[in-house]
């Protein structure tokens, strides 16, 4: 279990789901369905799994993008999640209750994934739970895309709040292709979109 897991109750969901509090968070999703559609990546029948989705925002607008996609997610709660989640896809989305360290380390997809997103989530969860999560996505799950909006800063780390922010080193490089990097449009300096796509 990863160290950080009760610092995100259920009701944060409220905060950061389809409808957030802030609205640059909307503007993070859209960003993100246009960064992969921007790539022609979003080809019908794909299986496309987010990680910490909590709402499924992301999942949301790239599903504005074409609608012919198979959704995955998983979130530590799925009656939360799925009650900030949109109806439009709400019966869509395979929603796993599930912390991503225990998800990732102990259980294998039972689809391939051809993209697999984190977006503002891993800098949630402690470095050992993060490089354990990193080795076995690249040992097991083997996505054939990785997309990560994540914070790519060491000053814009910050572990001691609330809501602990990490930077990671992810190294993904044995085993990925970091094929395009794009600094993003909130707080340019700390976040980027970064896609990676699987070696061979």
């Amino acid at each position: 279990m990863s160290k950080y897991k009760g610092s995100f109750p259920p009701t944060y969901q409220d905060r950061v789901g389809m409808w957030p509090q802030h609205s640059f968070l909307t503007e993070n999703s859209k960003e993100l369905a246009d960064f992969l559609d921007g790539h022609e990546l979003l080809k019908d029948g794909i299986n496309i799994f987010e990680i910490g989705s909590g709402g499924c925002r992301n999942l949301k607008y790239i599903h504005d993008k074409n609608n012919n996609v198979n959704l995955f997610a998983s979130d530590l709660h799925k009656e939360a999640s799925l009650r900030n989640t949109h109806e439009s896809i709400k019966d869509k989305v395979i929603f796993y209750g599930i912390d991503t360290l225990t998800l990732i380390s102990e259980h294998e997809p039972e689809e391939d994934i051809d993209i697999f997103i984190s977006s503002d989530h891993l800098m949630h969860i402690d470095k050992e739970s993060v490089i354990e999560i990193i080795d076995n996505l690249k040992t097991k799950w083997k996505p054939k895309y990785i997309l990560f909006r994540e914070l790519y800063s060491l000053e814009g780390q910050e572990i001691g709040r609330r809501w602990p922010r990490v930077y990671h080193e992810h190294n993904l490089e044995d085993v990925y292709d970091l094929i395009d990097t794009k600094s993003c449009k909130n707080n340019p300096n700390w976040y980027n979109l970064r896609l990676h796509k699987l070696k061979g």
